[in-house]
Formats: C-alpha cells, structure tokens, sequence
C-alpha cells in the first residue's frame, strides 16, 4: 500500500487515474477547521480536489466528513482557513455563495420538501442560471426525468416517493445542472444495488464531463468502483491520501480506525424447526402491501429484501400494527390492535427516519436515551441523578457513541451517532421482537460490525430481529432468513446459510422483469389498478389529488358560510339584505387584513402576536394626524404615519427573532407591549375624532360590498397567485415548509422571514387604519380582540403553525367565517357566553368539516 501525504497528494491530478487533469484545482481547502465546543470537530485541513476527478472521503462516524463537507457547501462557517473553488475563494459562507460558485451538494439527510412536487423540487434545488421559466417547470421536469430515465411524474408530490427515489432524484437534479464540484455526502445510502448502479454511472459520466466529484460514503465497494484517490480522516484529522488502486478494504477500514478491526459477520448457526413462534401475521394488507403470511421464531434475524419501492417498509410498519392495517397480528398469541399493544407485549420499531420518529430532536442525548427506561433510573417517579448519570455513560460507552457531551442534541452528532442513540433507546427495553428499518444506514464499518455484534446478541437471548435493508450483501452475510418481497407481496424465502447477494437480487430482479413483460397481472403481483402498468415497480407513486388541501378547505368554509347564512335568514327576514351583507363584510375587512398580516408570518414558520397592539397604536396615531379638521395632506400624513409605526414594530421583531434568537412567541410579546405602552402614552383614554372624510373613503359603498373590499380580494388574489405561480414564491413557501432545507437550496432565510415580519406589521397598521375609519375615534385598545382571531382566520384558511400551507383567500374566508359567527349574536338573541360558545363550534366545525373531506380525498387517492 503507497499513502502519502496531503502536500505530494497536491500535485497528482486525476490523470494517471483515468481523468483528464488540468493546473487548477476545482476545489483547494486551505487549512479549514471547526471546533464546537471542546470538541475539535475537524483540524486544520489541506485538501484539493481536481476537475474531472472522483475523490473520496472516508472515516468512521464523526470523523470531520460531514463538517468538512458542510464547510465546503457554505452550510457551515470555518474557524479558519479558506475555501477555493476554480480559483475563486468564496466571499462568505453561505449556501447561496458556494453555488453561485459552481458547488452543488446532495447532504446526507437530503434536502428534498415533501410537500412539494417533483417539478418544484427540482426546480428549487436548481442554480438560477439553469432554471426554466416557473410556468414551464413541469414541462422541464418531466424531460429532464426522460433524460436520466426516471419513471417518475413531475406532478407527484415527493412524499409520495419511496425513500430511494427521493435519493435518486436529489442526486439527478445535482448532476442535471452540471456544477464545477459535485459534493455527495452519503448519497447512496438509502439505495438498493440498482439505485447504487445507476447513481455511480451518473458519477462517472460527471467526473468525464469534467466535474469534480467528493464522494463521502461509508460503503467501501463503492469508492473502490469509482474513486480515483481516496482520503481519510479520523477524529478529525485528515491521516491520509491514498490512489484508490494501490490500497485494499482492509487496509483502509485500519486507517479508519486507527487500529486492526476484525471485518467479519457474526457466526450464524443452521434454523432450527422447533425454534417457537414469536410473532405471527395472516392478511396483513395495506397501501402497496399484500397480502403477506409471515412467522417470525425466536432468536432468529429475519432480513426483508426487494427493489426500493415494494413494501419494505411497509410490511415492517404493518407488523408492528402502524397505520391499521388489515389483517391480523399475533405476538405470542396475543392478538395486536395497535402500535400501543404492540409495544406493551414486546415488539418495538426503529425507522430509518431518524429526524421524524427515531429521535426526538428537541430533547437531548441523555434524554433520549433514557426515555424508554425511565422506571430503571426512578425511585416514586422521580428520576435518580446519579442512576441516571451512570446508566447513560454505560450505554454511550457500550454503543460507542462519540459525543462531546450528553446534554448536545441529536442534530449535532453525526448520522451514525444518531442511529447508535436510537438503537440503545430501542434495544434497552428489551424486546421480544425487534424491527428495524434500515438499521446501518450512514454507518461506518467498524461500527457496523458492532451492531450486527449487538442484533446477533439481542436474537441469541430469544428475540426475533426483523431488518429491512437496501444492502442485499448485508442480508446475505447477517441474517437466518431473507424474505424477498415484490409489489407488496413475498415472492421468496432463502434460508440465510445458502442466501448471496446475487441470488437475492436475482430473486425480485427476475419477478420484476416477468411482471412487467406479461400484460396481465400475475399472481405474485397486487391485484391493483396499477399492477398492470408497464413502468417498474420502482416508479409506481401516487400522484397528488385532483382537489388540492387549499382548494378542498376552501369549499368547507364556502359551504359553512352558506348553512349558517341560511339559517340566519330562517330567524330573521333582515338578515340576508344587501345592508346586512354590507355590514357584514364591513366588520370583517380589518379583520381580513389582519389574518392575512398573521398569514405571511405563519407562511414561514413564525407567528406574530404583536398585530392587535400595532392595530391599536394605527388608530391612535391616525387619531392625531387624520382628525375631523384635517386636510387631505394631513390625512395622508396620518396614513404614513401609521405604515412608519409598522414598519418599525416589524423591524424589531426580525432583528429580535432573526439576529438575537428570541422565540417568536416571546420577541413579539416584547413588542406587543411596547406597541401597545406608546399607544396608551399617546392617548391614555379614548379621544380624538377620526377624519370623516376618511371615514366616507374607507366605508364606501358598491352594492351590498364595501368599495376597499374588492381592492383588497384583487390584492389577495394576486398574492395567492405570486406565491403559486412564480419562484419567488415557492422559494417563500419553502422556508416555511423546512427553513434549513431551503437555506441548504441557496434560499436566503434569514432575508425571507425579516421581510415576513415587516410586511405583516404594515398589513397589521393597515388593518388599523380600517379600524380607525370605523369605530372613529383614538382608543388605544380598540385593536386588542384581533390578536387570537388573526391567528384564528389563517388556520381555517389552510394555515399550518408549522409553516408552508394555506393560501390568502382561505385567509380572507375564516375572516368572513368568523365575523359572521359574532354578527348573529344580535340576529338570534343569544348571550355574551353563548356567543362565544357559538363562535368556538362554529371555528371547530369548519375545521372538522376539511378534514374528512381531506381524509376521503386522501382514500380514494391511495
């Protein structure tokens, strides 16, 4: 084996390899280094990567590899050193910099938005450059996934997709734009041999069509296929380079690790018949899933194989009884009704999803680690310090986990990291059967070694551990039996001893092809009104509804309106004229404004409750300047006046949440009161009469709608419209949906939720001004009522908490909804406390009412 060192590594170029080299590097990293803490997550470190050169990065779970790669990105600032691309050293640190530079990257978590389709996936994650007009996105899409022969409609949405399409997908939309430097961290860990196949071709033909590639994986056989050079680092310090032809696996995995390490599957022993039952499923049936019989016998590892897309994970969610599916499960001969029962009778599931359901991201390491085991660490329910303190030192030792510190969050470790505190959660409870999905995924070698050591060990105590993994080499070298599924259904059974990966790949590769070669359906195959379509099972997705969740819960609330307006004009004849209409919309105009203030902030994932006391402060000021005496200028004044106010508050609040940290909730109550502290120094009691020529303007008449009325629905149309149909606004939807993501994307967050907050505390000052025309005079509290009904309108319109979702419209109609709701008090004679009663039931009724038309759409999709 030949290593040498970073600086003779310098000058040999791709072309003794097989790549055409030139003089200038696409990638020089000059002594970049990151410390978190007292952790030194990378050292100072030199690294160049030429152009047309596929250079991998390899070392075992926290290592540096994935700083390294984020520093490069733009995700993360160096501590110090100096990142040059073609030449160019990068300005600043951001995303958006180090893809204006030619660096496109495809991170380990990925950075796909499931709420979005294929078509705006590809489109945000392209470089400005290269994108389409918005209008031909599914045009463009839909061409470029024939080009890359993806069997996927540029209309699905994405998380309709099978884990290893997503993969597949990001990678394309990365190579697609063809960047100077091609980062892959971990790309390939969600994919099946095929996956893997494809994506190293697309590996390769980049690197000839003189990208650079760095390839961080920790699938040995991969940087072997395609690396020219290999470097290592370990605890952060980059050890070595290495031509990828002079060095072995063995060889390379000691460089890892410092040390010798004994690259060998655990002993399996022949299955033994009399071997009991421990878990039985008849009929299980679900969305892409069955039906399937299955027996799952004590101490032994059972390995579920198929081509991405084929009920994998789906069958192992069933057995735990996720999701209701049909079919009956038996844990010892205790039937399992549902997840809960499944858990309290010993069967427990580990997803590969580590973000959304392995971890809880918002609690630390020592906390998830204890969360399943909280009676062995208590004494009368309360948690023992010290046991505590000593059982989590023991379980990070015994699984290796590499942290600088307990009290970190699962989001700062490393993804192999972050699986090992998942399986000690999982594994310390003890199960009689284990079910995991994907349980190695991001792993290194020596520790996947280790947890093959710990399964083994957890099936020889007499449980059953059920894996689903996209390495069929790993089913074959680790597991008693492989059960290969296809198209939901299992097609065969290997007995672990005789299984290969070849035959396991044979086994669904050959049913795949006989499936879609006949032209009816067989009888391995779902009898579905897919299973005849000739595209591969790989391809198979649901395609997103006809009636959109906006357009579905803005029908509901049609709907509501008009039953609740008829039942109204039942009680009372005066109800449905045009003057009450009139009134109606009326009182409901400040209120649409405000929600569609609130909206923008919810749109990207904060929330402003701030609005009601920045209405108040909009009165009193127009109070002052916009008086019964004041002239035109004057009332102009006042209207400046009031969007200046505004525009301060929303200042404040983004430099607060944005530059200082501050929760959301807590920096706009700060300036809830101090917004509402000026007001009330201004006019510590009601006065001060409001312009009635401004008054007249404000409340102008059309019919039975008020004149601003019909500007305002035009404005929130064409706002709708800009955020649908334009790329600016999917950028903005974006951030709401998954902020890092879209920052990852080049998105300037930061810019999109401070503008967010400005634009609400102007709407919110313009809601005042309308206000103020109608209850005609200073009073400093008068905007305090809208603050929970402006949060209150947005989530009936579609709005999520969460950000991303809703639409103006929706808005303006819960707007409508709820106004209406208090307008027939009077009308119907019922009290104060009925009143609100009434509006509380008639809110939840709209809500009810989406919902299970969203709930039936959904079915009738599936």
């Amino acid at each position: 084996m030949t290593v040498v060192d970073e600086t003779s590594a310098r000058t040999e170029g791709p072309g003794s390899e097989g790549a055409a080299g030139t003089a200038r590097p696409a990638l020089q990293a000059e002594g970049i280094s990151k410390r978190y803490g007292p952790v030194q997550a990378l050292a100072p470190t030199h690294l160049e990567v030429q152009r047309g050169e596929i250079h991998a990065l390899v070392g075992e779970n926290g290592s540096g590899k994935s700083t390294f790669v984020a520093i490069v990105s733009g995700v993360v600032a160096a501590d110090t050193g100096s990142v040059l691309v073609a030449g160019q050293g990068l300005a600043r640190s951001r995303p958006a910099a180090s893809q204006a530079a030619g660096v496109l990257t495809v991170f380990q978590d990925g950075s796909l938005l499931p709420d979005l389709t294929v078509a705006q996936n590809l489109y945000t994650g392209t470089p400005r450059a290269r994108r389409p007009r918005f209008a031909a996105i599914d045009t463009w899409a839909a061409a470029l996934l024939s080009r890359y022969e993806l069997s996927i409609d540029s209309r699905t949405l994405v998380s309709s997709l099978p884990a290893g399409d997503r993969q597949l997908l990001e990678i394309v939309r990365a190579v697609a734009a063809e960047p100077e430097l091609l980062l892959l961290d971990e790309a390939t860990s969600a994919l099946d041999s095929d996956g893997v196949d494809r994506v190293l071709g697309l590996v390769r033909d980049a690197a000839a069509h003189g990208t650079a590639v760095l390839f961080v994986t920790h699938r040995l056989s991969e940087v072997f296929r395609v690396a020219h050079r290999v470097s290592v680092l370990r605890d952060g310090v980059l050890r070595a380079t290495v031509p990828a032809r002079d060095v072995d696996a063995k060889a390379l995995v000691e460089l890892m690790a410092g040390a010798k390490v004994a690259m060998e599957f655990p002993d399996r022993r022949p299955l033994d018949p009399a071997a009991p039952v421990v878990l039985e499923a008849r009929g299980l049936r679900g969305p892409g899933l069955g039906p399937v019989d299955l027996q799952l016998h004590a101490g032994q590892i059972v390995g579920i194989a198929g081509a991405g897309g084929n009920g994998q994970p789906e069958l192992l969610r069933a057995l735990a009884k996720i999701g209701s599916p049909a079919g009956s499960v038996r844990l010892e001969n205790a039937q399992l009704r549902g997840y809960r029962s499944a858990v309290d009778r010993g069967a427990i599931l580990l997803s590969s999803d580590r973000r959304a359901e392995s971890l809880f991201q918002a609690l630390s390491i020592r906390e998830n680690v204890v969360a399943s085991t909280l009676p062995k660490i208590s004494s009368l329910g309360i948690v023992r310090p010290r046991r505590e303190r000593d059982y989590v030192a023991e379980r990070i030792t015994h699984f290796g986990v590499r942290l600088a510190s307990p009290a970190q969050l699962p989001s700062e470790l490393s993804g192999g990291n972050q699986q090992k505190v998942a399986l000690s959660r999982v594994l310390a409870t003890e199960p009689k059967v284990v079910l995991i999905d994907e349980p190695t995924q991001g792993v290194d070698v020596r520790s996947r070694l280790d947890i093959y050591r710990l399964l083994r060990d957890i099936a020889d105590s007499g449980s059953c551990v059920v894996i689903v993994s996209s390495d069929a080499s790993e089913l074959a070298g680790f597991c008693d039996r492989v059960v290969v599924l296809s198209r939901g259904r299992v097609i065969a059974e290997l007995p672990g001893l005789d299984a290969s990966e070849d035959k396991i790949v044979h086994a669904f590769a050959v049913e795949l092809v006989t499936t879609d070669d006949e032209s009816t359906p067989t009888t391995t195959a779902p009898q579905t009104a897919d299973a005849a379509d000739p595209a591969p099972a790989r391809a198979r997705v649901r395609r997103r509804p006809r009636l959109g969740g906006d357009l579905l819960r803005l029908l509901a609330l049609v709907v509501i309106i008009v039953a609740v307006s008829a039942y109204a004009r039942s009680e009372s004849s005066t109800f449905l004229t045009s003057l009450s209409i009139y009134n109606v919309l009326l009182l409901a105009l400040p209120l649409i404004v405000v929600a569609a203030a609130q909206y923008c902030v919810l749109l990207v994932g904060g929330i402003d409750v701030s609005i009601g006391s920045v209405m108040s402060l909009a009165v009193v000021l127009v109070s002052f300047w916009a008086s019964s005496s004041s002239t035109g200028l004057a009332i102009a004044g006042a209207l400046a006046a009031a969007l200046v106010g505004g525009v301060l508050v929303g200042l404040v609040n983004a430099w607060l949440i944005e530059r200082r940290g501050l929760s959301p909730v807590i920096a706009t109550i700060a300036t809830l009161g101090l917004a509402a502290g000026v007001a009330l120094v201004l006019r510590p009691t009601p006065a001060g009469t409001v312009s009635a020529s401004l008054s007249d303007y404000l409340t102008d008449r059309l019919g039975f709608l008020p004149a601003p009325l019909i500007v305002i629905v035009v404005l929130l149309v064409a706002g709708d419209v800009a955020l649908r149909r334009t790329g600016l606004g999917l950028r903005v939807r974006a951030v709401g949906l998954n902020g890092q993501f879209a920052y990852r994307l080049g998105t300037n967050t930061v810019l999109v939720r401070s503008s967010a907050y400005v634009v609400c505390a102007v709407l919110a000052a313009l809601a005042g001004v309308l206000l103020a025309a109608q209850v005609g005079v200073g009073d400093p509290s008068t905007g305090t009522g809208y603050t929970l009904l402006a949060i209150a309108a947005p989530v009936l319109g579609g709005a999520s908490l969460l950000g991303g979702r809703g639409s103006l419209i929706g808005t303006a109609f819960g707007a409508v909804l709820l106004v209406l709701a208090q307008s027939l008090v009077p009308v119907l004679g019922i009290s104060d406390a009925t009143s609100f009663l009434f509006t509380g039931g008639l809110t939840l009724l709209g809500l009810l009412v989406y919902s299970e038309l969203w709930r039936g759409r959904r079915a009738r999709s599936a």
